[in-house]
């Protein structure tokens, strides 16, 4: 009987011990192990503060609540040998590059093959052509839509000329005004940038003779121009530099993570949603 009893004391010793071996220890199913995903995330220094903030809070709630490892490196003026090294080292799953000034130089890098990820192109603000670009084919490519840009330029421009007010046009020959905006008998409310010396005479000339309350440069010119047509005391807009744009970064993350999840992630350009994009506005 002493022995049946210290058999059953021993073997409840032993299950009390076993099940202390692995008490308050998470097991990580191999399956989810296999499934883990890698992210390598590079940030530009010029983005604002609130959207420094929204990559830091996706970052940690990706890790926290999805498992996923990443490395960010913030504060970017080019993709530089610290960003060569860990493509070198680490195999990310996802590159994430954020900021119009990093793009060209991400093309590049993709160009030199350091990683077989998925590449993830942001723009950040409007350039001064109005979208930022990328040759590459190797990437998805998020930008401000061209179409809302153009909507947004006709419809302020209309609404400004409604007002009958009297407006000089600046711009260069390879861009012309519309005729609904400047009929071929406002001719003289036109001055030409290109080959044009004189520009500036003649848009004081023309400024004057008119009684202009609007100086509106069609197409791009430097700031040196913008200035100098302000000496006029009159309102100058230039159109190319004209606009704003609003993005909600916790959302435009939120939607990345949802594509590497479910993996819809697809290569090529894609425009901001309207919940990516929350206004776009003339300055």
């Amino acid at each position: 009987m002493a022995i049946k009893r210290f058999i059953v004391l021993l073997i409840g010793i032993l299950l009390v011990l076993t099940g202390c071996g692995t008490r308050g220890i998470p097991v990580i199913k191999q399956e989810l192990m296999d499934k883990k995903i890698s992210v390598l995330m590079l940030s530009s220094s010029s983005l604002p503060d609130t959207a420094k903030q929204s990559i830091d809070q996706a970052l940690q709630t990706w890790r926290s609540e999805h498992f996923i490892a990443y490395d960010w490196v913030k504060d970017l003026n080019n993709l530089d040998d610290q960003v060569t090294a860990k493509l070198k080292a680490n195999p990310y799953d996802y590159i994430y590059v954020i900021g119009n000034e990093l793009i060209a130089s991400a093309d590049g890098l993709m160009g030199q093959g350091l990683s077989t990820g998925k590449w993830t192109l942001l723009q950040s603000q409007l350039d001064s052509s109005g979208t930022a670009s990328t040759s590459s084919d190797q990437a998805a490519f998020l930008k401000i839509d061209g179409q809302q840009i153009e909507d947004l330029k006709s419809n302020w421009l209309q609404n400004l000329l409604a007002t009958n007010v009297a407006v000089e046009w600046v711009t260069r020959s390879d861009r012309p005004i519309p005729s609904a905006w400047a009929p071929s008998e406002e001719a003289d409310h036109i001055v030409l940038l290109d080959n044009n010396e004189q520009w500036f005479q003649q848009l004081s000339f023309q400024s004057k003779q008119h009684a202009a309350k609007w100086i509106i440069f069609y197409s791009p010119a430097t700031a040196a121009q913008v200035q100098k047509a302000k000496t006029l005391n009159i309102s100058v807009i230039d159109m190319s530099s004209a606009l704003s744009a609003q993005l909600n970064w916790t959302q435009i993350l939120d939607d990345r993570l949802a594509a590497m999840t479910n993996h819809t992630w697809q290569k090529g350009s894609l425009s901001y949603n309207e919940k990516e994009l929350l206004e776009l506005k003339i300055k």
